[in-house]
């Protein structure tokens, strides 16, 4: 006679494989993990997934809402900072390019070498350095001189290839010019908490 087998019922309440107790690494909560490779419980991977969406619909919004001009002046501003507190000491003080007088960073200029007119050089460090207002107003850039100072720094030959560069068209899209904006901001709070500057 074939004896049937008799099938386990599972009594309600108990497991039968013990349960591995996960930390989540957004709470540090010990829940199971619905993102393994991120060690996130479900309320936490939910969290971040409408962050996320948050983000997408600010930046969409973002770029409807502001121009090619505006974009510009707004990446000038950003960008004129980063090249002033790149050079700029503790105590915010930093040396004009062209002269070597020292000023304040908000008392200093973003000097160009080659002109801002030039888009494919406009927003390349290479191209820019402080400047006071006597060198970059008053004597219209002083560009010889920031041109032996470049080679100086960089390297020889340096100063050309940047002429030669900005002869070339460059067209920024509204997605690049946000990304540089981003990029520059994270750059300028670096410097600034570097250095312990924060008016």
């Amino acid at each position: 006679m074939i004896q049937k087998k008799e099938k386990k019922i599972p009594v309600k309440g108990v497991s039968e494989k013990p349960v591995k107790e996960t930390v989540c690494s957004g709470c540090n909560r010990k829940r199971p993990h619905a993102n393994k490779s991120k060690k996130l419980c479900s309320t936490c991977v939910k969290k971040a997934s409408e962050e996320k969406a948050k983000e997408r619909r600010a930046a969409k919004r973002e770029k409807k809402r502001m121009s090619i001009s505006q974009l510009t002046k707004k990446l000038d501003a950003i960008f004129s900072l980063f090249i002033r507190l790149e050079g700029a000491n503790k105590q915010g003080m930093v040396k004009c390019f062209t002269c070597d007088g020292v000023h304040h960073y908000k008392a200093i200029q973003n000097g160009h070498f080659q002109s801002r007119r030039f888009m494919s050089t406009r927003f390349d460090p290479l191209n820019c350095a402080p400047q006071c207002y006597a060198c970059n107003v008053g004597m219209s850039g002083m560009q010889y001189e920031f041109g032996i100072r470049i080679d100086a720094k960089y390297g020889n030959g340096i100063a050309d290839l940047i002429v030669q560069k900005s002869k070339l068209v460059q067209k920024f899209t509204p997605e690049e010019m946000l990304e540089m904006i981003e990029y520059f901001k994270e750059k300028v709070d670096k410097f600034k908490k570097q250095k312990d500057i924060f008016d």
